[in-house]
């Protein structure tokens, strides 16, 4: 599953730079720009847009629903704090090259890793907790067929919102680039 493979990118990524390993910053930044863009846009923006509408109103679902709703605002405040400190990381790093900084000054990857590992934390949770609910759905027969039919329909009309089915495939690619990587090995 794609979002696992991104799970797997963030937490080698975080773990790599807490073992104070080299890693091109220009792969972190594709990092954050899968995480807001695949992650949210497509993953979570399909269900909020799509899933969630159709079966808040049966079984009993609302409540787990609006537990999902939440936690994707989580993830995306995680996304925004990664970005912000991978600027600043970036800002400081540039300073640095420059001869701006003092010793004591230096930057430091530490809230980079941070946000990382918090978002490949997140993931497992979420997609866990994803898991569960669309089991009980299933089991349940929450949603007849014609209503599976129209969210596939759904789906598919997510992903031109998201940016189209060429966005979607470039994003496919990064992630493909990021697993190819040297830090991403062993």
């Amino acid at each position: 599953m794609t979002i696992k493979r991104i799970r797997n990118i963030s937490k080698t990524c975080s773990d790599k730079l807490y073992a104070n390993q080299s890693i091109p910053i220009t792969d972190i930044e594709i990092v954050s720009v899968i995480i807001e863009e695949f992650v949210d846009n497509f993953h979570h923006g399909k269900e909020e847009k799509a899933y969630f509408p159709e079966t808040k109103d049966k079984d009993g679902f609302a409540e787990d629903i609006r537990k999902f709703v939440i936690e994707h605002e989580l993830g995306r405040r995680i996304a925004m704090m990664l970005r912000r400190e991978l600027k600043e990381w970036k800002k400081n790093m540039e300073k640095e090259d420059n001869h701006e900084l003092s010793k004591a000054d230096r930057p430091t990857n530490e809230p980079v890793a941070r946000f990382l590992k918090s978002y490949a934390v997140f993931l497992d949770d979420h997609i866990q907790k994803e898991d569960k609910f669309f089991d009980m759905v299933e089991e349940k027969h929450s949603i007849t067929n014609d209503e599976n039919e129209i969210l596939l329909k759904f789906y598919e009309s997510c992903k031109n919102q998201a940016g189209g089915k060429i966005r979607m495939q470039e994003m496919i690619h990064l992630i493909e680039y990021l697993e190819t990587r040297e830090w991403m090995k062993a």
